[in-house]
């Protein structure tokens, strides 16, 4: 993202926390030794765990449901079955530091930033 006439609040976004950033670092610099076998993805993978969940994706398996009362929504992955039960909580730790708007992930909240970024832009050239 180009921040260079970005309001502040907007160019303070970071992608990711820091030991995310590093872990994802460290791992890309390992060889992807893991192939999806289903023709046509291509997709890759670092560690078999992360395949594992990938191809749940694919075969439309949902192991892990969400426990909240009359929800049942499933999910391919154990993480992101506990991502979507914190927003049944309303547990929203990233906040839009312009219009302090709190978001429950923070590509949701990258996403917020980016098309305040677009507005700005646009606006401009108005």
């Amino acid at each position: 993202m180009d921040t260079t006439s970005a309001p502040a609040h907007i160019a303070k976004v970071n992608v990711t926390t820091p030991s995310t950033a590093d872990a994802s670092q460290k791992r890309r610099k390992q060889p992807a030794n893991f192939v999806c076998p289903v023709h046509g993805c291509g997709s890759t993978f670092t560690r078999h765990f992360n395949l594992k969940g990938h191809l749940r994706s694919h075969a439309e398996e949902k192991p892990f449901q969400c426990k909240w009362p009359g929800c049942g929504k499933g999910f391919a992955r154990q993480h992101d079955c506990k991502r979507h039960e914190q927003l049944h909580l309303n547990i929203r730790p990233y906040p839009c530091e312009g219009c302090k708007k709190n978001f429950a992930r923070m590509d949701a909240l990258n996403r917020h930033c980016e098309s305040l970024l677009r507005s700005s832009r646009s606006a401009k050239g108005s």
